[in-house]
């Protein structure tokens, strides 16, 4: 049996946004140290992009840009006259969140090319959804953390309930029906 975290996905989310707030509106003390810290360690001198709840890839954005600066955050964590330490990350820690961009790569990816396109095609969803659905299994060979699992099997079964609910629309039956590319595709699923 596996132990659960002593902080959920949440948390995690919530101590990196208040280490970035803390960094920005600490303008003579903590900036100047991260700007510092960036500068030797020859990374670029960014700020922890925000992650806004109405903002859909925002979570994906701050956490691939956590872990790419692991080491300039580990280390102003790590210097006591800041008092950033109540915000560190454990290695733990840094595995779920390696995971977690691990698992919202392809849900960016895909939302990426349905907002990039100029009129997304409602017969490219069949193909997209699989994609996601096969990436959301839990039983996938990748060893993600069991957090990361346990939050995968929800969102597939959220996603699931979404998918079949296009099964019975009429918009959808017509575009499977009727596009060339999909409609040997929705045969198969139909007929086997």
């Amino acid at each position: 049996m596996f132990s659960l975290p002593t902080l959920s996905y949440t948390n995690y989310s919530l101590q990196i946004r208040k280490l970035s707030f803390t960094i920005i509106h600490s303008t003579t003390i903590a900036l100047p140290a991260w700007r510092k810290v960036c500068h030797e360690l020859n990374l670029k001198e960014r700020l922890i992009p925000r992650n806004v709840v109405t903002c859909w890839n925002s979570t994906y954005n701050m956490m691939k840009f956590v872990l790419a600066y692991k080491s300039a955050i580990d280390r102003i964590m790590a210097d006591k006259s800041l008092k950033l330490r109540k915000y560190k990350l454990d290695n733990e820690d840094w595995g779920i969140i390696k995971d977690l961009v691990a698992v919202l790569e392809v849900r960016m990816l895909i939302s990426t090319l349905f907002f990039s396109q100029d009129s997304a095609s409602i017969a490219a969803v069949i193909p997209a959804m699989d994609k996601l659905d096969c990436h959301l299994n839990p039983h996938t060979r990748n060893p993600y953390h069991p957090a990361i699992k346990a939050a995968m099997k929800l969102a597939r079964k959220k996603i699931n309930r979404y998918y079949s609910m296009t099964d019975l629309s009429s918009l959808y039956q017509i575009a499977m029906g009727k596009h060339p590319i999909y409609f040997y595709y929705h045969r198969q699923l139909t007929f086997t």
